[in-house]
């Protein structure tokens, strides 16, 4: 109940209003799971960063985790097109990272769809 009344308020903002990350509980498998936030934008398209922690995921535990973070991420607010991007970092390097394959995925809003992400 408070996360959703939080979530509201986030949601609610004014458009000038600094608008922080709001952590996403996501792609909760067995063993390792990544740290997830939603940076809601004013317009355009909100930003998902699923960050692996000290653990490399398999190709498949990664696209995996794309999706779901982006089906937690558009009951949030699927109203607007959403970019996620899988992310890699060691423990105690919080700032320093490496993108992962596949490197990212899109929730296509108008058709409800996730389209993965190649370079």
């Amino acid at each position: 109940m408070l996360r959703a009344a939080l979530l509201l308020l986030v949601l609610l903002a004014p458009p000038s209003a600094a608008q922080g990350p709001v952590t996403l509980y996501c792609a909760r498998g067995n063993g390792e799971y990544p740290d997830a936030e939603m940076r809601l934008s004013a317009g355009g398209s909100h930003a998902v960063d699923v960050v692996f922690v000290g653990y490399r995921p398999s190709r498949g535990r990664a696209d995996w985790s794309l999706r779901d973070c982006l089906r937690t991420a558009s009951r949030l607010d699927g109203s607007r097109d959403i970019v996620a991007t899988l992310w890699y970092r060691e423990r105690g390097m919080r700032h320093r990272r490496e993108p992962l394959q596949p490197r990212g995925a899109v929730y296509r809003a108008a058709s409800g769809t996730v389209v993965l992400q190649t370079p």
